[in-house]
C-alpha cells in the first residue's frame, strides 16, 4: 500500500487505460471525497450519484486519456462540473443547498469582520443571484481552493475567460451586496 500512496495520479491513469483495476481504486479512493464535496455545492441531493458517474466515465475514458496538461483531479472536477450544471439545466432551478455550501464564499468576498447569521445568509441568497457561470468561477477559485488554470480547465474555458467571469463576478457581488446594505 506504500507504493500505491507514492503513484502519482499520472502514472495511475496509465496503469488504469491499460484496464487495471486496482490503480483505478487508488485512484477514487484518493478522490472521491473531494469531488463529492464538490458535487454537494451544486446538487446536495445527487452529488454521490454524480460523483459515482464521474469515475464511471474515466474507466470508460481511461484508454482515450492523454497528459495534455490536466491532472485527472481536474478531469473529474471538470465531468462533475459538467454533470452538475447538465442536471441543474434540466431542472431550470438552482438548489438552494448551493446556498448553504456556498457561506465561505460569501464570506471570504465580502470579509467584513463580524457579522450576524442573516448578514451571512443575505450574503449567500446575493451570491446565488449571480449568473450561473460567474457563480461557478467564484466558487471553483474561492471554495474549493483551484488556482485560475486549474479552474479554467474545469470550466472548459480560457484563463483568460476565467479572470474575467471572476473579476465581473466580484464587482456584481459587491454591487450587490451595497445595494442590499442601503435598503
Amino acid at each position: 500500500m506504500q507504493r500505491d500512496a507514492e503513484t502519482n495520479d499520472i502514472e495511475l491513469m496509465k496503469r488504469i487505460s491499460a484496464g487495471d483495476q486496482h490503480a483505478f481504486t487508488v485512484l477514487m479512493h484518493r478522490h472521491l471525497a473531494g469531488v463529492v464535496n464538490f458535487n454537494k455545492q451544486y446538487l446536495s441531493e445527487e452529488a454521490e450519484d454524480i460523483s459515482q458517474e464521474a469515475f464511471i466515465r474515466l474507466w470508460n475514458k481511461a484508454p482515450e486519456w492523454e497528459d495534455k496538461g490536466i491532472s485527472p483531479k481536474a478531469w473529474l472536477l471538470r465531468v462533475s462540473y459538467n454533470l452538475c450544471i447538465d442536471t441543474l439545466r434540466k431542472r431550470k432551478t438552482i438548489s438552494l443547498d448551493h446556498a448553504a455550501h456556498a457561506l465561505d464564499i460569501a464570506a471570504n468576498i465580502a470579509a467584513q469582520g463580524n457579522e450576524t447569521e442573516s448578514d451571512f445568509q443575505q450574503k449567500i441568497a446575493t451570491l446565488d443571484r449571480l449568473p450561473e457561470r460567474q457563480r461557478s468561477a467564484i466558487t471553483l477559485c474561492a471554495y474549493n481552493g483551484l488556482n485560475n488554470k486549474a479552474a479554467a480547465k474545469v470550466m472548459n474555458i480560457s484563463v483568460d475567460a476565467l479572470e474575467s467571469l471572476l473579476a465581473r463576478g466580484r464587482r456584481k457581488l459587491r454591487h450587490l451586496l451595497n445595494e442590499t446594505a442601503d435598503d
